[in-house]
């Protein structure tokens, strides 16, 4: 009889203990128009570290401010490697929080997720058979600390967030590619090591109003294989709209306009590799963005964040094998193309429509500061309209790929990139002369102001030459057509979206090193004629057709100088090369 009472009590326990699991363990307080610290968010996911076998919180790198970056896994079992994981067939779904700390509602709608899924509410955790979840709680760490009323000055609640800019004042949604910060170094390394299938990054927009708390920027279609890019358009970003419409929130893509109203339709937003979801592109993750909406209450911007996130997880649950084998196809189609397009023009010709919700609008709404017109929105006027949606792009330009790009060993910090993200290279054994294609930068414009820490460069145009040049032992020879071909492409192509050579990466390339004087060059010019004949010839026919020449001393001495041996081979020449 004692046995009997003493197992009784240990199951009584146990189903206690079991019941307890079930509640919540957090006090989010998103409802009190509040979002957690930075030290209270890595508190509560600990909390949940604790309390559950199957999720753990790992440092998993440092950030610009000094404090780390982490990662929260959360499994169906205690397995946290991420190449066994890998290894069991499972997809991977990766969520960025806090890249601008003054868009929260992705830290508290992780954290509430987070919650629910390892207490099995609704039945959540049969979504972890298939998919691990990968949660950054705080990608700016930063920003974050940085925390104070004055910081967004579009919302009215949270009453307290972060500052957008991180400890070097960086604003880290344009650095996922040069990594000027640690946080994207430390990105770049976790992103490699988990290889997500799925990405997504929450964000809030002050862009347009209209009557959705949650907007959604879509993987860019036309940046993936035929396989990917079918799987997207038909499959994921159709069910996923489904799912969110089928619940308390409904979605719309990302409010880009075409022009200064929504009537005119809505054009899908071009991604390029500086930001996160363009990064997750180059390895053919699907990567994406939600943007709240800066204008709705900080509860629903939260509640409905939450609401994608679910149907996101959910999403890639179901869909977990044919995720991996679109991606796996998709890998295999980028190893068989010839040519590789580097910039797109959106085509106006394709559309599809949808029932858009917004708001009137007018340019002559009275300010209530200056008492003068403006443009703004009358939420008053609600309405619902049929609008044009553009998502499809066009190539505007394509590069033919090479089999090998050769690197000089001098430029490490581009090297120290490519070896963040997991490229594959062999290096000269010993001083080689090699037979290369080289592009000069012919024109190229530089912004006149820094951003993002850069004089970016625009308008990049290229001419080719084939050279012999003198490389050396432990000099790189980079095979493209491997795993990271689209990074290689998109990073080391100059005329490229988001290219090193746009970055500043090779700047001092644009710089003459040689140069001649007026008077000292005088003597090796006239030597060089001299020597030369025909080129003595044709230096004079020059000078005889075209008078203003024959009237310019230093006009008549460049022309020697540049365009003889004395030239500066290295002057404008990009020092990737290539062989194809």
């Amino acid at each position: 009889m004692t046995r009997i009472l003493f197992l009784a009590l240990i199951i009584l326990c146990s189903a206690f203990v079991s019941s307890a699991q079930k509640q919540a363990l957090l006090r989010l307080k998103y409802e009190e128009n509040y979002t957690p610290t930075y030290n209270e968010v890595i508190d509560m996911f600990s909390l949940l570290d604790a309390n559950y076998e199957n999720a753990k919180l790992v440092v998993s790198g440092t950030t610009d401010v000094g404090k780390p970056l982490h990662t929260f896994i959360i499994n169906s079992e205690p397995v946290f490697d991420a190449k066994t994981i890998k290894e069991q067939g499972k997809s991977v779904l990766l969520i960025n929080n806090g890249i601008h700390p003054g868009e929260p509602e992705g830290i508290d709608a992780s954290l509430q997720f987070a919650d629910d899924i390892l207490r099995n509410k609704n039945g959540m955790k049969s979504w972890l058979e298939n998919t691990v979840i990968v949660i950054i709680p705080v990608y700016n760490v930063g920003g974050h600390l940085n925390r104070g009323p004055y910081n967004r000055a579009n919302q009215a609640t949270p009453y307290e967030t972060g500052f957008r800019g991180n400890a070097k004042n960086l604003d880290l949604n344009r650095d996922f590619t040069k990594c000027d910060s640690k946080n994207a170094k430390s990105f770049n390394e976790i992103f490699q090591e988990w290889d997500p299938d799925v990405f997504l990054d929450t964000h809030t927009t002050n862009g347009s109003d209209h009557q959705y708390s949650v907007t959604w920027i879509t993987p860019f279609p036309d940046y993936f294989p035929p396989f990917q890019e079918k799987f997207l358009r038909i499959e994921m970003i159709p069910e996923m709209f489904r799912k969110m419409d089928a619940g308390e929130y409904k979605l719309t893509p990302y409010v880009n306009l075409m022009s200064h109203d929504p009537n005119s339709g809505i054009l899908l937003w071009q991604d390029s590799p500086r930001y996160s979801s363009g990064y997750a592109s180059l390895f053919n993750s699907y990567g994406m963005m939600t943007e709240n909406h800066v204008y709705k209450e900080f509860p629903d911007r939260v509640k409905s964040c939450y609401q994608f996130i679910t149907a996101l997880s959910e999403f890639t649950s179901e869909n977990s094998e044919e995720i991996i084998a679109s991606r796996k196809k998709g890998g295999e189609e980028m190893l068989t193309m010839k040519t590789y397009p580097i910039s797109y023009e959106v085509d106006t010709t394709q559309y599809s429509t949808f029932d858009f919700d917004g708001y009137e609008s007018s340019d002559n709404v009275i300010d209530k500061v200056t008492g003068l017109p403006r443009f703004g929105y009358d939420r008053t006027k609600p309405y619902s309209k049929e609008i044009r949606y553009y998502d499809v792009y066009n190539t505007v330009e394509e590069i033919k790929i090479p089999e090998y790009y050769i690197l000089p060993q001098a430029w490490s910090d581009v090297i120290e990139r490519l070896q963040l993200n997991g490229v594959e290279f062999k290096t000269l054994e010993k001083d080689t002369m090699l037979e290369v294609e080289v592009d000069y930068i012919d024109e190229y414009e530089t912004m006149k102001r820094p951003f993002n820490g850069h004089y970016f460069h625009n308008k990049v145009t290229t001419r080719q030459e084939i050279q012999k040049i003198q490389y050396y032992a432990g000099d790189l020879v980079i095979p493209v057509r491997q795993e990271k071909m689209k990074y290689l492409l998109e990073m080391l192509e100059p005329r490229a979206m988001d290219s090193f050579f746009r970055w500043n990466f090779f700047d001092s390339i644009l710089d003459q090193r040689e140069y001649f004087s007026s008077y000292g060059f005088e003597e090796n010019a006239l030597k060089y004629l001299n020597d030369h004949p025909e080129f003595k010839k044709e230096f004079e026919e020059k000078r005889a057709s075209d008078p203003e020449f024959a009237n310019n001393h230093r006009a008549q001495m460049a022309y020697i100088y540049s365009t003889t041996e004395w030239a500066e081979k290295t002057f404008k020449r990009y020092p990737v090369a290539k062989q194809y």
